[in-house]
């Protein structure tokens, strides 16, 4: 009997389709957009200075500079830290504001009021913002209503018990926290304007933050469980995750970087009242938005999130340098929110990229 030979077909696997630049590094569209703004402000400054008879180095990217607006915006990206977890989970919170100006407030109160020692008081203070936080943590998570609702009246509340403590009033330190803005670097100078360089303590807590909290959501399970829970709360409860403690549990980190945020805005200023934590909110929805977060949930990064803290810090600085008026600053900063945010959106669309590609092929053709 003939045999005939036969090969079995080898199936070759289909090869990976490449990722694009943009999806390997999700960071990458925002960090486009920071270092698009400091061109056009280094040439702005370029351009001033050729008209005024010379040139000279830009003052934007002098070390001084770049090492005042990470000390400007290191209090406010703290509090990034914890609305990037709480809007990666899928919920917002409108309160950490006023609960900075509480916290400060209270504080302030034990060490220049009620004699209360120092640590002790501070500890208190952080203590107080976490339990604050995870009531709002429960109540979300206990109830149907909307973060967005809970939130808004838990920033009222926050006001009212704040102006109760103190009476509507300032409550001046004598310096007792000083210590967190030890200059860390005392004594050097910067090469291109000759002005003392610093880099206080506060400053390496922010980025003691980032880091930790960019590890905990990358590499834990508690991180993974964060992202699924934003993601999807019915599958993640499906899957086993415990939604309800889960958001609960990071409202009530967030309460403890706000405690932290507090009592390192309290040691910039030596007075606790009630415009020290006014409008913080807004900055740090905008910073983590504007790193990329999705106010859906499940979608967000630290590093997004400390991009957007250096862009929106670098907007304000920038206006200040060209002395700009304030109504062009809040333009400036809407603008580049929103063209932030678009272009993110973009690059994650790609129905809506083939309809951009499909309108100019026409309007080639036309």
């Amino acid at each position: 009997m003939e045999i005939t030979g036969q090969t079995d077909a080898v199936e070759t696997p289909a090869p990976k389709a490449k990722k694009s630049l943009a999806k390997r590094f999700e960071n990458l569209n925002v960090f486009f957009v920071l270092v698009g703004f400091v061109i056009v402000i280094v040439c702005l400054q370029l351009i001033r200075s050729a008209m005024a008879g010379g040139i000279a180095y830009p003052k934007f990217i002098s070390p001084v500079n770049l090492l005042n607006i990470l000390m400007q915006n290191s209090i406010p990206g703290i509090l990034a830290v914890g609305m990037s977890m709480i809007i990666i989970s899928g919920c917002i919170d409108l309160s950490v504001g006023m609960l900075s100006s509480l916290v400060a407030i209270f504080l302030a109160l034990c060490i220049s009021k009620w004699n209360v020692p120092l640590f002790p008081a501070i500890l208190y203070s952080i203590v107080l913002a976490v339990a604050l936080e995870g009531v709002l943590g429960f109540i979300i998570s206990y109830t149907d209503v909307e973060p967005f609702i809970i939130t808004l009246g838990g920033m009222i509340s926050f006001q009212g018990i704040a102006l109760l403590l103190c009476g509507s009033r300032e409550v001046t330190l004598n310096r007792q926290l000083d210590f967190l803005k030890m200059n860390l670097i005392a004594g050097t100078k910067d090469p291109i304007t000759g002005l003392n360089l610093s880099f206080p303590l506060y400053v390496v807590v922010f980025l003691f933050i980032v880091v930790f909290f960019w590890a905990i959501l990358k590499y834990t399970k508690f991180g993974r469980r964060v992202y699924a829970v934003g993601n999807n709360p019915q599958a993640a409860y499906l899957s086993g995750i415990n939604v309800k403690n889960t958001r609960i549990l990071v409202f009530m980190i967030n309460g403890l970087l706000v405690g932290i945020g507090a009592v390192l805005l309290l040691s910039r200023i030596n007075v606790g009242n009630i415009t020290v934590g006014q409008n913080l909110e807004i900055d740090a929805i905008a910073m983590v938005v504007i790193g990329g977060a999705a106010m859906s949930g499940g979608k967000g990064n630290m590093w997004g999130t400390f991009i957007g803290v250096l862009l929106l810090g670098s907007i304000g600085n920038a206006m200040n340098m060209l002395t700009l008026p304030s109504e062009v600053q809040f333009v400036a900063k809407g603008l580049i929110i929103i063209f932030s945010v678009s272009a993110a959106a973009v690059s994650g669309n790609t129905a809506m990229k083939d309809r951009i590609k499909k309108f100019f092929r026409r309007e080639v053709n036309a």
